[in-house]
């Protein structure tokens, strides 16, 4: 058995915005763009479970069981983000169980941390 991760890369730039432009009862909210991005992700995890035991799909990652699929989304850029919108940032992400939302600012900044390259 293994673990598969589905990594969904949306290009930073353009016109793609992680917060929606008004707050909600004095909250941050997702854009709807960043909906639509957890949504798409939502099905690519759907479709693996439901392929994960087909022989195609098994071919296609070595022959290896796949459980429990996750989903990692690379969406937009952190950096200048106030405290409000970190903390909107931590509180969205805990509501799934199965999907991280990263910034490109995070991977980056994981990246270094790995590296060990001092920020």
């Amino acid at each position: 058995m293994g673990f598969l991760d589905v990594v969904e890369i949306k290009r930073p730039g353009g016109d793609l915005e992680f917060w929606s432009s008004a707050l909600d009862h004095g909250n941050y909210v997702p854009s709807t763009d960043l909906t639509k991005a957890v949504t798409q992700a939502t099905r690519y995890i759907y479709e693996v479970e439901r392929e994960a035991n087909s022989l195609k799909f098994l071919e296609r990652v070595g022959g290896i069981r796949t459980v429990k699929p996750r989903c990692i989304l690379i969406f937009e850029r952190s950096e200048g983000w106030n405290c409000q919108q970190a903390e909107a940032y931590r509180i969205f992400n805990a509501g799934f169980h199965n999907i991280t939302v990263l910034t490109y600012d995070h991977v980056l900044s994981r990246a270094r941390l790995v590296a060990g390259i001092a920020t």
